[in-house]
């Protein structure tokens, strides 16, 4: 069985602007996993292993609710999971909108209606640069005024995604279903 996640996709020039950053962090830290451009989103409920019966069943139900037209987050600035010297996961802050905790709510409730759990940590939305077994000094220590790791960008958000990883590909995350907002089907 496949693994899968719903999440939102980040629009192809938010993630140009967040490849900078993940060169200036390639210049002085290596990890095991660094995202792909086209894999860049915004996490909002990993689902795990699901039979293919079950992820049609989770589209159709959400597909039946209604979503918001769109909204704005602000993106930004740089950060990291743990040790901020070595930090084990090293992202993008994502504001935490009224609106995208909504829909993260949403998701999770009818998740739960279909046998899968809550998260019982905090959602901390943000987007991952690279992950695991960090090696190197992080920029994130001495970041000057100025520097584009402290800058903040506006996403538009209008749809989200049901993804099914692909461990080992390149991009890693296909596309299996979009929900987009304004819509009841």
């Amino acid at each position: 069985m496949s693994h899968y996640f719903i999440g939102i996709k980040v629009h192809s020039e938010l993630s140009e602007k967040l490849m900078n950053w993940q060169s200036i962090l390639r210049e002085t830290m290596n990890y095991k996993d660094w995202t792909a451009k086209e894999d860049l989103h915004i996490t909002l409920k990993f689902l795990g292993s699901c039979s293919d019966d079950r992820i049609e069943r989770y589209i159709q139900l959400l597909k039946n609710e209604s979503w918001p037209y769109e909204f704005s987050l602000t993106v930004g600035p740089a950060g990291g999971f743990g040790d901020q010297k070595r930090p084990r996961v090293f992202h993008a802050q994502v504001q935490r909108a009224s609106s995208l905790l909504g829909m993260k709510e949403k998701v999770d409730g009818i998740g739960e209606e279909l046998g899968f759990q809550k998260e019982k940590r905090k959602f901390h939305p943000h987007i991952t640069l690279a992950k695991k077994q960090p090696e190197g000094g992080s920029p994130l220590i001495e970041v000057s005024e100025g520097s584009i790791l402290l800058e903040t960008y506006e996403m538009v958000v209008n749809e989200f995604s049901i993804f099914r990883i692909h461990p080992g590909s390149h991009p890693k995350y296909e596309t299996v279903a979009t929900i987009k907002g304004g819509q009841k089907i």
